[in-house]
């Protein structure tokens, strides 16, 4: 295991979409958005939007492209001559996956920290990586469930552009739902983007009730999505 996550680490680390979605975006808007809205709030508020839509841009959307090529490469066949399970495999590449995009928000929150400068806390930062580890945990067994109902790179794209917009619009990431229309609100309850953020959220201001709770739902998430991905897992295009 400790070789599939060493290898995959170092070959996701060089990925050029990584650079781009992950974290020249994130960290450009962030910083933007945090100087020219003069707002005493926002800076924070869309530091962890941007944090958060990160993650999601890794560990979701890159790394749906990555299952599908290494499958298209026949990677997965040398799985069934190998003595290594299913899930050890899925562990250790999701793994160094969710390390790879912890990486990235980590450095999106030294950089707001540094031009923005906001303060926060020991026990706040501490707070964030148990949140950050879970969220990027669930995309990632989710996006080899989008892999496994994609056979080319076309499929990929609309599947999680279709999943991540909706994601990404009905939740306070980047903007106040305050005076949002009621059943965008409502959506957004159920939104697990917005458990992330308000998971973020409430680690920065270390507000334990709720950041407990949507702990509690991101690890039902992380659960969920792992069942998912070892039960639809293909080895190749058939």
């Amino acid at each position: 295991m400790k070789t599939i996550f060493s290898l995959t680490f170092k070959s996701a680390s060089r990925d050029p979409f990584l650079l781009l979605w992950s974290l020249l975006l994130p960290i450009g808007g962030s910083i933007g958005l945090g100087v020219f809205i003069r707002s005493p709030e926002y800076p924070q508020h869309i530091l962890t939007g941007m944090m958060a839509a990160s993650i999601l841009f890794y560990a979701f959307m890159t790394t749906s492209f990555a299952i599908l090529t290494q499958r298209r490469r026949g990677v997965y066949n040398l799985l069934r001559v190998t003595p290594m399970s299913l899930w050890k495999y899925v562990c250790s590449i999701s793994g160094a996956w969710t390390l790879i995009s912890l990486i990235c928000a980590i450095l999106i929150l030294l950089s707001g920290i540094i031009v923005l400068k906001l303060n926060i806390s020991i026990p706040a930062f501490l707070a964030l990586i148990p949140i950050l580890i879970l969220a990027a945990l669930s995309y990632v067994f989710f996006s080899f469930f989008i892999a496994s109902l994609s056979r080319t790179e076309n499929n990929i794209s609309i599947l999680t552009n279709i999943i991540t917009m909706p994601l990404l619009f009905s939740s306070s990431a980047f903007y106040s739902l305050k005076s949002a229309p009621e059943f965008i609100q409502i959506i957004s309850r159920f939104n697990p983007f917005q458990w992330f953020v308000n998971g973020l959220r409430s680690a920065f201001d270390l507000t334990w009730a709720s950041y407990l709770t949507n702990m509690g739902l991101l690890l039902l998430m992380v659960i969920a999505a792992l069942i998912v991905a070892l039960k639809t897992f293909r080895y190749a295009d058939v």
